[in-house]
C-alpha cells in the first residue's frame, strides 16, 4: 500500500498516480511480503483522509490516534481494516466505460489482433491507477456495401470488465470487406451512443480506423450530427486513432469540438505485424491518458 505525501490517501502499490489528488506516488517505506497487516508490533500507522474522518468519527472507534486538522493516524488493526474499506468504496467511484468503435476492414488486421493481444495489459494498467474500468466494442465495415455494423456481446452484457470474455470476443473478428476508401466510421459512432454507457463513471469513445468517413453515411448525414449526439449524450472523452496527416481523415479532428479528447496517429505502412506492435504501444500510451483523465 503506498501512502500519498500531499493528501495521506491509501494506494495500490502498482498505482504511480495518487487516486485522490494525482500527485506522483513514491515509495519511501517498502514493506515486507511476508509482514501481517495485522502484526500490532510492526503495524505502520494509516492515515485517514479528512472525507471519511468523520464517518470514522460517527462509528466510534477506540484507536491509538492522533488528530491534525488534515489527517488522523490509526494504529489499531480494527481501525486500519475499516479505513481500507472506506478507500476501497472511494477509489470505486472512479470508473470508466471505454467503447471502441473498431474499422474492421481488410488494412486492419494488425489492430485486430493488437487489441486481441494487449487488451488485458491495456485494462490493467488503467485498473493500477485505481479506475474501474469496463469496456465495448463496435464493429464496423461499409454500410453502403451492405456491410452491417455490429455492437460485440459478452455474456449478454455490451460492456464488461472480463478482459478475458472480451479478448475472445475480439478473437472471433475477422480482417475483411471494406469496399471504396471511406468507411462507414460515423454511423458506428452513432451506434456506440446509443449503448448504456454507466451513469455514475466517465463515457470514453475510442475510434480506430485508417481510412476517411463516407458523409454522407447510409444514416448519418453530416459530422455536425455526430458532435451533437455527443454533447447530448454528454460523453467526458472521445479519442481518435486515425491517419492524422491524411487531409480526407482530418475531418474525424471535427469531433474534438464535442468533448475532452485527443488524436493518436495509427502505425504507418502495410506490414501486418509492424502495424499490431505500433498499435500495442498507441493503446498502452491510451490507457495512461485515460486512467489519468478519470477523475
Amino acid at each position: 500500500m503506498k501512502i500519498c505525501h500531499n493528501c495521506g490517501a491509501s494506494n495500490t502499490d502498482a498505482a504511480k498516480f495518487c487516486v485522490e489528488c494525482g500527485v506522483a506516488l513514491t515509495t519511501d517505506r517498502p514493506t515486507s511480503p511476508n509482514r501481517s497487516k495485522f502484526d500490532r508490533t510492526e503495524i505502520q500507522p494509516t492515515v485517514i483522509p479528512p472525507k471519511i474522518k468523520s464517518q470514522l468519527d460517527r462509528e466510534e472507534l477506540t484507536a491509538n490516534s492522533s488528530t491534525s486538522d488534515k489527517t488522523t493516524k490509526v494504529s489499531d488493526p480494527k481501525a486500519i481494516a475499516i479505513v481500507r474499506r472506506r478507500l476501497e468504496k472511494l477509489k470505486a467511484k472512479r470508473q470508466a466505460d471505454i467503447m471502441f468503435v473498431l474499422d474492421c476492414t481488410e488494412s486492419m488486421g494488425g489492430e485486430i489482433e493488437a487489441i486481441k493481444d494487449s487488451i488485458i495489459d491495456f485494462t490493467d494498467s488503467i485498473e493500477s491507477e485505481g479506475v474501474r474500468a469496463r469496456v465495448g466494442l463496435v464493429e464496423f465495415r461499409d454500410r453502403l456495401c451492405g456491410e452491417q455494423q455490429r455492437v460485440l456481446t459478452f455474456n449478454g452484457e455490451l460492456f464488461t470488465n472480463n478482459t478475458k470474455a472480451f479478448r475472445r470476443e475480439v478473437a472471433k473478428l475477422k480482417a475483411i470487406g471494406g469496399g471504396d476508401w471511406p468507411e462507414s466510421s460515423l454511423d458506428a459512432i452513432m451506434l456506440a451512443l446509443q449503448q448504456p454507457f454507466t451513469t455514475t463513471g466517465n463515457k470514453t469513445i475510442v475510434l480506430v480506423t485508417d481510412a476517411p468517413p463516407h458523409i454522407p453515411d447510409k444514416d448519418t448525414q453530416t459530422i455536425e450530427e455526430v458532435i451533437r449526439t455527443i454533447r447530448d449524450r454528454k460523453i467526458d472523452r472521445i479519442y481518435l486513432v486515425m491517419r492524422t496527416q491524411d487531409p480526407e481523415s482530418q475531418v474525424y479532428l471535427k469531433l474534438l469540438e464535442a468533448t475532452r479528447g485527443l488524436a493518436f496517429e495509427l502505425g504507418k505502412g502495410n506490414d501486418f505485424r509492424e502495424r499490431a506492435e505500433d498499435f500495442k504501444r498507441t493503446l498502452m500510451a491510451l490507457g495512461k491518458t485515460i486512467s489519468q483523465a478519470t477523475r
